[in-house]
C-alpha cells in the first residue's frame, strides 16, 4: 500500500475529504438514532478510520513521528498519543504483528521525547513545558526511570477509553501478535517537566538505539 502521506498534498485533501464526507455520511443514521449514544463503542473505529487524514491535515491531530500524535503542543502542555487504525493501515504490514510492532511503536515513543528536546534546547519550547501521556500498557518502571511521575488517569481518560475499547483491542492485539484485550479500564497518566526530560536525554537516545 502506497504511503498515504506521500501522495500530493492535492491528493491527499481530495481523499480525506472524500472519505470523511462519505464516511459520515454512512455513519449518521445511525448516530441520529434512538441508540446513537449508545452505539458510540461500536461506530467509534469507523469514525476515526474516515476523520483522522481530515483532522491531521487541518494541524489538529499534530505528528511527532508516524506513530506517536500530539494535540495539544504549546508551551505549557505537550500531550503524547497512539495514532490510530487508519495510520496503522499506513505504517504496518501484517508480517509487522507481534514483536515487530512493539519495537517500532516503543523506539517511536522514544524518538517523540527526544523530538521534544530537541525543540527544548533550540529554543522553540519553554523547559517548563509539561509532557504528558496517558496509556493503559506502558511500563512504570520505565517512565519512573525516565523521570516521569506515573498516577491514576482521570475519568475522562477512562470514559474514553471505554468507547475506544473496541479499536483499542485489535490495535492492541495486533502489537502482541495475538488476540489479547488490554486494561483500558486501567488508564495511568505520566508526565514530566520538559527540563527534567532533558536531563535523560543520553538514556533515552540510547534506548532507541537498542531499538533500532
Amino acid at each position: 500500500m502506497k504511503r498515504f502521506y506521500d501522495m500530493p498534498k492535492l491528493a491527499q485533501w481530495i481523499v480525506a475529504i472524500v472519505l470523511l464526507v462519505v464516511g459520515l455520511g454512512v455513519l449518521f443514521p445511525f448516530i441520529a438514532g434512538s441508540y446513537g449514544l449508545l452505539l458510540l463503542p461500536l461506530l467509534a473505529p469507523f469514525l476515526n478510520l474516515v476523520s483522522v487524514p481530515f483532522f491531521r491535515l487541518i494541524g489538529y491531530y499534530k505528528y511527532l513521528n508516524p506513530y506517536v500524535i500530539s494535540t495539544v503542543q504549546t508551551d505549557e502542555k505537550y500531550d503524547l498519543h497512539n495514532v490510530f487504525t487508519f495510520d496503522y493501515l499506513v505504517n504496518f504490514k501484517w508480517a509487522d504483528r507481534g514483536k515487530k510492532a512493539q519495537k517500532i511503536l516503543l523506539a517511536h515513543y522514544f524518538k517523540a521525547l527526544i523530538t521534544i528536546i530537541k525543540r527544548i534546547e533550540d529554543n522553540e519550547l519553554s523547559p517548563e513545558v509539561e509532557i504528558v501521556g496517558h496509556s493503559y500498557f506502558f511500563s512504570d518502571r520505565t517512565a519512573e526511570k525516565l523521570g516521569f511521575t506515573v498516577s491514576k488517569a482521570g475519568a475522562f481518560w477512562i470514559v474514553n477509553s471505554a468507547l475506544q475499547f473496541i479499536e483499542l483491542t485489535y490495535l492492541y492485539s495486533f502489537s502482541q501478535g495475538k488476540w489479547a484485550m488490554p486494561k483500558f479500564w486501567n488508564v495511568r497518566r505520566a508526565a514530566i517537566v520538559g527540563s527534567d526530560l532533558v536531563k535523560k536525554k543520553e538514556i533515552i537516545e540510547g534506548l532507541v538505539e537498542r531499538l533500532a
